[in-house]
């Protein structure tokens, strides 16, 4: 199995590691407060950084992390470590080939922004398809991966699951994500 993640501009959302004592430190997810790792001291934390990290944490055996930058997704894997498997944007045909799962977590798709420019028809019939935007909740990456019969995921859980840590310290209580949450939102989003 194979994932790949596209993280065009390296500018998504995020958190940054700091430590006292200077070095490397413990970084946390802030959509799950999971630990993501060490990381050099002052790293940023940005959504394909999160990503890759809870992948690689998770097992899988290949990462491909495409950047339109290949110094980017170099920098990148050397930060992680683990089986990244840093690629180009002229290589991301080549790296969606036989991908189990395809993340975007880029910026593009969301209202405004001009759509990510994938074909999803190289993914094997069985990958998963999971954007990270959620307006709009159906991307054009996300129809065409439902046109072709593929899993698609939005990127409304993230979005609940982020907001769960400034929920908790604003008011106290840590709030659970829940269908009826989820479902509260969508009705919301779409007034």
């Amino acid at each position: 199995m194979s994932v790949a993640v596209h993280d065009y501009s390296m500018v998504v959302g995020g958190a940054w590691a700091e430590s006292e004592s200077g070095g490397r430190t413990e970084a946390t997810s802030p959509a799950t407060g999971e630990s993501l790792g060490t990381v050099p001291e002052g790293t940023r934390i940005d959504a394909a950084r999160a990503i890759a990290a809870a992948l690689v944490d998770a097992g899988v055996p290949e990462l491909r992390l495409v950047n339109r930058t290949l110094p980017r997704a170099e920098q990148l894997a050397a930060d992680i470590g683990g089986p990244i498997k840093p690629c180009s944007w002229q290589q991301s045909v080549a790296a969606l080939k036989d991908a189990a799962l395809l993340v975007n977590s880029t910026m593009l798709g969301m209202r405004g922004q001009r759509a990510l420019d994938v074909d999803v028809g190289v993914l094997p019939p069985f990958a998963v398809v999971y954007d990270i935007v959620y307006a709009p909740l159906e991307t054009p990456l996300l129809a065409a991966a439902r046109k072709r019969g593929l899993t698609a995921v939005d990127g409304l859980g993230m979005l609940l699951h982020q907001a769960r840590p400034g929920f908790a310290a604003w008011f106290g209580v840590e709030p659970q994500v829940t269908r009826e949450l989820r479902d509260f939102l969508l009705a919301d989003l779409a007034a």
